[in-house]
């Protein structure tokens, strides 16, 4: 036990010795978690609409004031000739048309069903779908409550069916709330894949691996050493990245820590097996370097982080299965959100348990056998 404690030791002076490593174990991550809470978004927002307005009656200026109040369209134009709408498009200057005809109050108070021409830029998919989302629901609401106005004031009772809707867990669908538990899932397994895996590769650079070799300490008590300190590294990482959560983005942490502490450990087991990996198939830290975000990659875009893997084709879901981010992210964030227990996580934890244990053999008998 004493040689893997001195070796541990070594790894901590090593590590605290440089400061540009202390910036990247401690510094970097934070700074990403402030700059990622705020960028990695899907909302759609401060869309820059046009209105072709050829009603001019209270009913249209109120409508175009909704539009403008909700937070997703600013109105900045105003134009007459809808033939020169396309104009806005091709310039970049509005990515949303609004098109009001003629008719629109008198067709509202008459009880008639009006139409009102929506227009957008579809060279962004997804962000079009969304603006779409937001623009029919913005007009179904207005003009539902215009023909509740109309109804009541003839004194009919309308018999509509209203939805009463009821989201759990995240009530007011904060995009941040789901986001970032995700970015401290993926900023712990960047950090401790890729120092556990430069650490040793520059052992070897730098030939001290070759010095330890020769002294009595063992491989596998050399590994010991040598990964502990990075998984120590890792907890301390999510604690800080958890306080920034919760006391600059104001993220609810639902569910139980120490049950997040205890999948913590089990997901290093796969990080750190993979920085293993990467350190005794790698012979320069460029390499070490190039290896590490050729996995990271595969495994940030099929975990769900980014993109919702329900959506991607079925091929890629099922080689998803073999991601240990995949699941990892799930925990974090029903952790996070929902207040999930283990009755309910316990098959992502077995899971998580098979991966890292696998992974960290296999990795360890690699670098052994290179060793020797």
């Amino acid at each position: 036990m004493r040689p893997v404690l001195c070796m541990i030791r070594k790894e901590f002076l090593q590590v605290f010795r440089d400061p540009a490593m202390v910036f990247l174990i401690f510094m970097a991550p934070v700074v990403q978690l402030l700059i990622l809470g705020y960028v990695v978004s899907s909302e759609v927002k401060h869309l820059a609409t046009v209105v072709s307005d050829h009603d001019h009656s209270p009913v249209s200026r109120e409508l175009v004031q909704r539009l403008q109040n909700s937070g997703y369209f600013d109105v900045l134009y105003y134009e007459q000739d809808v033939t020169l709408l396309s104009e806005y498009f091709d310039r970049g200057r509005a990515s949303v048309g609004v098109v009001i005809p003629a008719g629109l109050g008198a067709d509202a108070v008459a009880g008639k069903a009006p139409a009102v021409q929506v227009v957008l830029d579809g060279q962004d998919a997804n962000s079009t779908n969304v603006a779409l989302g937001y623009a029919s629901g913005i007009l179904h609401d207005y003009l539902l409550e215009q023909g509740q106005r109309l109804q009541r004031a003839r004194g009919v009772k309308l018999r509509v069916i209203e939805p009463r809707v009821n989201v759990w867990f995240n009530p007011n669908l904060s995009y941040r709330n789901f986001m970032v538990p995700g970015i401290v899932a993926f900023l712990l397994t960047l950090t401790t894949s890729l120092l556990s895996g430069m650490g040793l590769v520059r052992e070897k650079e730098v030939g001290t691996l070759e010095q330890l070799n020769v002294t009595p300490i063992r491989p596998y008590q050399l590994l010991l050493g040598k990964t502990i300190p990075f998984a120590i590294l890792g907890c301390g990482e999510v604690t800080l990245a958890i306080v920034v959560a919760r006391l600059w983005y104001h993220i609810p942490l639902v569910g139980n820590l120490g049950l997040l502490a205890l999948f913590v450990v089990l997901f290093l087991f796969t990080t750190l097996g993979i920085g293993l990996f990467v350190s005794s198939s790698s012979t320069t830290q460029q390499q070490a370097m190039f290896l590490t975000w050729f996995v990271l990659i595969f495994a940030l875009i099929t975990s769900g982080f980014l993109f919702p893997i329900e959506n991607m084709p079925r091929w890629i879901q099922v080689i998803s299965y073999l991601n240990p981010l995949r699941y990892f992210m799930l925990v974090v964030r029903a952790i996070f959100i929902k207040g999930a227990g283990i009755r309910e996580l316990w098959q992502q934890g077995l899971v998580l348990a098979i991966f890292g244990l696998t992974i960290l053999v296999v990795s360890a008998r690699r670098f052994q056998k290179r060793i020797k």
